[in-house]
């Protein structure tokens, strides 16, 4: 059949209970021997008398021996007492259908007219002749006759004188000459009645007038159907009702006060007395004899059958060791007893070790957990403390002192997570210096192309005297593989230097100038972070452009330059060759792109100069730069000075490299040249004769010497650098991720089996949940045992149980899965409290940054559901698990659950341990089983074999085996598969089983009460337990009930003068009540296959005693839900139906917003 088929089961069930699962007749007290009690046996004394003659003195015969055993008060109660009106209403019944058969002739009708009557006024007569026997001095008589006038006496008036009479005379109905009486099926002794009968009863019995009301019968053809008329008229069956009802009321009475004249009547007579002891006495015998059928079950059940009462199991426990100082380890032994006081019948017990235990120094020291939040984006949220209400150290809130395993998401703060850069890149002391870090994933991300806001991230850097917080980053998606960080540090912002502990106080172990750039998750506009914290990134690329750099060491061949003042850079008159040294320690240790000299000259005038420009490499001069105008150069074959951050020094013959030269090319500046000029000009000098014959001489001025002066210089450069993701670089270039714990360096060739293959921008969380946990004193290839101590039934009960993975942290900080030999977890993946056994395998590493160091790390992680598993109260190390030592021969067994802190020594005290805890309760006992519960049990047995085959095998096995369940449903052919990721249930899917348990809500304060739902633990146990007993062919489903809820939307106008906002909760309680009576009430039971009907709510809030009327009344069911959303829902519906076999219909409650029922005061509609 197609599994796309949405029909319910043709076979629609309720399930079975506890209850109900009991079969009365089946238990050897459903049918005793001999079942009389007392009244029984003095009525058979009673009538047994009756059979004796009686002699008189002179041996006649007369009489018999009744009268000495019926006048005793007991035996007109018992009388009393013995009246079945269940009997006599449904003789009377009998009757009506005699009459109305259309076989009965008229006379036999009247017959069966007449013996209804008689049935009436025998009662009557009986309860008279009985109330007679009872003695004045009884104090309760007078009880007994204010009965009679208050409940029998108007009812009797009002049929004898309204009906019988009326019938008899005017109808002619009722013949009181026919005696016969119907002594085969009337209920008690009858007497055919006649009128002068009641003349006869006392005067208590007309007390009341009989009632006022007019009463006649039409004419009809036959006088059948005047009859029939008369036993279908409602003022003749009120009368007849209502004296049975007094009756009823009597003969209750009469059996209370029958017991008390057992218990507590000084006045019987000492043959009766006797009598009564005798019966007593008789009681004892009556048990033995009745004891018949439990001894026939046990010899069939024990002696044939070899069957036993199941023993009692022993409970358990945990204990908590400390060593003493001088101690490193102890060995305790199994079988080691500890002393657990005394049981409830004051005999010593002792608990015993389950297994060999090494103790150890080790401890718990710290616990922190991670936890993506699946919100409307996936945000990282931390806790720095777990163990606590926030995460943060908050006091702990609950009942039972739990806290979320993986952080509370709703108080939990979102981590600060992110990535780091050290290089020297990023020493940038002065200037206007813009920095760019680009980010290129491997593959493309089409979801950062929707738009990436300017604010998704946060960057710092390590500044002179502080971090440096940078206020304008812009962040920009190139392509969809490329992720862009820009920002610009203006000169008026503090130089960026290496990391000092010192000053900048964040425990890293850098060299280097430092960037941290922290993913802004607090944002409405944050990237989630599962949408690249596990993209693997193939570069990294950190270019910076840095505009006026002054702080540079400068010198010609004369030496140092000062220049904060104007300044000849080659010097006085330089020839070719003279030299202008620059220096700059920051600039020339990075891979430079290019170098713009800034040159500020006098005069604001730019000299004509032909320069070279060569780099100090390995003390020499090499040509590396490339000029490609006066003011610019590249780079040809550069490299990169060492590493230095100290302050620029002069050049010296010992100077390595870290510096460029600008070489004059030509003499046009030296003396030579000068020299030249003034000859040069000299030279032009003429002397000439004039008319007046006077000699003139005419002198070209003397050029003044040229000079190559600056008032300021500066240089702009641009370097990049790129981080290595295939070969380690120790010294520079490294990029780090850091956690809200720690950080850690991204190490290239060494990567964690956890984590992806490459790099990634972000620690990549690969789990929704991960718990660390420190442990202190530790040491690799030891053992710890953990206690984990959790709220079992905290998990949530409608998810699927999440497997929990096991790591350690080894060395370069990379978690390790823990090999299945290493781990014994008895958690059940964190669905019950247990003790989870690790061996350190021996690469742990205890020296780390991305936690606290000195600290052994395990981490537990599950991967998508967090809540599946459960709270936890405590997590412990030194653990161990141990079990009560039950000694039949001297009746030593489980009777009572031991409480915490009871053991706290050995029975044999050893000088090794310090102190031993018991931190909680026992837990898992079971008392010796009961006959009744053998009974059941064995009977259940003998039916399934144990081998779950039927519907009635799975369930009665599912109750027998987990007292903890109080109801659960089988569905056959019915079972869960997946469509896209998601459980589809179809209930017509061979093959396979679906079993739905309701937990017993008794002393459950976990278990909300409107959906009771079994923990997961408990679904995987019984799930397992029924594999090992069912066919190998069955795929079986152990799955929580569906909850669909029913809302009521509606405005209610409620009576004048009452608290609206009171009765407006109150009102949504009612409902729920009504709804939901299981959550209240532990009389009543789930039930499945559920159907509302509008109407009958609408009456019910009707009927409310405050309410004055309704309006707009809707009823909507919704089907699934999610929080808010409402997944599947039906809206204003006349009747609500459950979509499936495996669903219960419960009222609305929103736990996120705390809202019920719609409910509105009446304004308008």
């Amino acid at each position: 059949m197609s599994k796309s088929c949405k029909d319910k089961k043709p076979l629609q069930r309720s399930g079975l209970n506890q209850t109900n699962r009991v079969i009365a007749a089946l238990l050897p007290g459903y049918v005793h021997v001999d079942e009389r009690n007392e009244a029984d046996l003095i009525l058979f004394a009673k009538k047994y008398a009756s059979y004796l003659n009686y002699y008189d003195k002179y041996n006649n015969l007369s009489g018999d021996w009744e009268d000495l055993m019926k006048m005793d008060v007991s035996v007109a109660l018992a009388t009393l007492s013995k009246i079945e009106v269940r009997t006599i209403y449904d003789y009377q019944k009998l009757l009506y259908k005699k009459i109305k058969s259309t076989s009965t002739s008229e006379e036999e009708s009247k017959k069966q007219f007449k013996f209804l009557f008689d049935l009436i006024f025998s009662m009557v007569n009986l309860i008279d002749e009985q109330y007679r026997f009872i003695p004045d001095e009884f104090s309760y008589k007078e009880l007994l006759n204010v009965t009679i006038q208050n409940k029998l006496s108007e009812s009797i008036m009002t049929i004898k004188t309204r009906f019988y009479d009326y019938i008899k005379t005017t109808l002619n109905l009722i013949d009181e000459s026919i005696t016969v009486i119907d002594e085969d099926n009337a209920p008690i002794p009858v007497n055919s009645f006649h009128s002068s009968d009641f003349e006869s009863l006392p005067e208590m019995w007309k007390s009341n007038q009989p009632l006022e009301f007019s009463f006649t019968v039409p004419e009809f053809p036959v006088l059948k159907e005047k009859i029939i008329y008369i036993i279908n008229h409602n003022l003749f069956n009120s009368q007849v009702e209502n004296l049975f009802y007094g009756i009823s009321f009597f003969v209750t009475k009469a059996e209370e006060l029958f017991i008390q004249t057992l218990k507590d009547f000084p006045k019987h007579t000492p043959h009766y007395t006797l009598f009564l002891t005798f019966i007593k006495l008789f009681r004892y015998s009556q048990d033995h004899l009745n004891t018949y059928s439990k001894r026939h079950l046990d010899f069939y059940y024990k002696d044939v059958l070899r069957l036993q009462n199941q023993k009692p199991e022993p409970d358990f426990a945990h204990l908590i060791f400390e060593l003493q100082k001088q101690k490193n380890q102890h060995l305790l032994k199994k079988n080691t007893l500890f002393k657990g006081g005394k049981d409830i019948t004051g005999k010593e017990i002792f608990y015993s070790l389950t297994e060999d235990i090494v103790i150890n120094k080790a401890k718990v020291s710290k616990i922190h957990s991670l936890q993506i939040k699946h919100d409307t984006k996936d945000i990282l949220i931390a806790s720095q403390i777990a163990d606590s209400d926030d995460g943060q150290g908050a006091k702990i809130m609950s009942a039972d002192n739990s806290w979320y395993t993986f952080g509370d998401t709703r108080e939990a703060g979102n981590a600060e997570a992110g990535f780091g850069i050290a290089s020297n890149i990023l020493y940038l002391n002065e200037g206007e210096r813009i920095i760019t870090v680009s980010i290129k994933f491997e593959n493309e991300i089409n979801q950062l192309l929707n738009g990436v806001k300017l604010d998704c991230f946060k960057v710092k850097l390590t500044g002179k005297k502080d971090w440096h917080k940078v206020n304008g980053l812009n962040v920009k998606i190139q392509s969809a593989k490329t992720l862009e960080f820009k920002f610009i540090l203006n000169p008026g912002d503090p130089p960026v230097v290496p990391y000092s502990e010192k000053i900048h106080k964040e425990k890293l172990n850098v060299s280097l100038p430092f960037a941290k750039f922290i993913l802004n998750q607090d944002d409405k506009n944050a990237i989630p972070y599962t949408l690249i914290c596990n993209q693997k990134i193939s570069s990294v690329e950190i270019s910076v452009q840095v505009n006026g750099i002054k702080d540079l060491m400068l010198s010609n061949n004369s030496g140092p330059i000062d220049a904060s003042k104007p300044f000849k850079p080659f010097g006085d008159l330089p020839d070719a060759d003279a030299r202008f040294n620059i220096g700059s320690r920051e600039a020339f240790q990075k891979t430079l792109n290019w170098i713009e000299f800034n040159f500020a000259w006098k005069n604001y005038k730019s000299p004509a100069l032909s320069t070279n420009v060569y780099y100090l490499r390995e003390q020499k001069w090499k040509n590396d730069f490339r000029l490609s105008s006066p003011k610019t150069i590249f780079p040809v074959s550069f490299i990169p000075s060492k590493i230095n951050f100290e302050k620029n020094e002069a050049l010296q013959s010992t100077s390595l490299d870290g510096f460029i030269q600008l070489q004059l090319a030509d003499n046009n500046y030296s003396l030579t040249t000068h020299l030249q000029n003034v000859v040069n000009e000299i030279n032009r000098t003429t002397i000439s004769l004039n008319d007046q014959n006077v000699y003139k001489v005419n002198l070209s001025s003397i050029p003044t010497a040229k000079e190559i002066i600056l008032n300021d210089f500066s240089i702009n450069y641009a370097a990049t650098a790129n981080i290595s993701l295939n070969k380690a670089d120790n010294e520079n270039n490294h990029i780090y991720h850091f956690t809200p714990f720690g950080y850690y360096q991204l190490v290239p060739d060494i990567q964690g089996t956890e984590s992806t293959e490459k790099f990634t921008l972000l620690p990549d969380i690969i789990n929704s949940g991960e718990l660390f946990i420190g442990l202190e004193n530790a040491a690799s290839n030891t053992v710890v045992n953990i206690l984990f101590q959790v709220s079992e039934g905290s998990s949530n009960p409608l998810k699927i149980m999440e497997n929990v993975e096991w790591y350690y942290l080894s060395g370069h900080h990379f978690w390790k899965p823990f090999e299945k030999q290493f781990i014994i977890d008895r958690t059940q993946n964190f669905t019950q409290s247990g003790v989870v056994t690790i061996s350190l395998p021996y690469d742990i590493s205890n020296q780390t940054t991305a936690f606290e160091n000195n600290l052994h790390w395990i981490k537990a992680a599950v991967k998508k559901s967090t809540d599946a598993v459960c709270k936890m109260i405590l997590i412990t190390a030194q653990a161990a698990k141990v079990e009560l030592a039950q000694d039949e021969s001297k009746h030593v067994e489980f009777r009572q659950v031991l409480p915490s802190k009871a053991i706290s020594k050995l029975l044999i005290s050893d000088s090794a341990i310090k102190n031993i805890t018991q931190p909680f309760d026992s837990y898992g006992g079971r008392t010796k089983e009961s006959d009744e519960h053998f009974y059941i049990r064995t009977s259940e047995r003998l039916r399934h074999k144990q081998r779950a085959i039927s519907i009635w095998d799975y369930e009665h096995i599912i109750l027998e085996k987990y007292p903890d369940i109080y109801k659960v449903k089988c569905l056959n052919h019915s079972g869960f598969y997946l469509k896209q990721e998601e459980e589809i249930f179809c209930e017509n899917l061979p093959g396979h089983v679906t079993i739905i348990p309701i937990p017993d809500l008794r002393n459950k304060t976990k278990v909300d009460p409107l959906r009771p739902c079994t923990p997961i633990g408990m679904l995987i146990k019984i799930e397992k337990y029924l594999q090992s007993i069912t066919s190998p062919f069955i795929k079986l489903h152990v799955r929580n009930p569906q909850f669909e809820e029913i809302q009521f939307d509606f405005k209610v106008k409620f009576y004048d003068n009452l608290d609206e906002s009171y009765y407006l909760q109150l009102l949504n309680i009612e409902i729920e009540k009504f709804l939901c009576p299981w959550a209240y009430d532990e009389g009543n039971e789930i039930s499945f296959n559920g159907k509302i009907v509008k109407s009958s709510i609408l009456n019910f809030v009707e009927e409310r005693p405050y309410v004055n009327y309704i309006a707009c009344f809707k009823m909507h069911h919704i089907i699934n839900r999610n929080g808010v959303n409402h997944l599947e829902e039906k809206r204003d519906i006349e009747e609500a139906i459950a979509s499936s076999s495996r669903s219960v219909l419960i009222s609305y409650f929103n736990e996120e917003t705390k809202t019920k029922h719609i409910i509105e005061p009446l304004t308008n509609c």
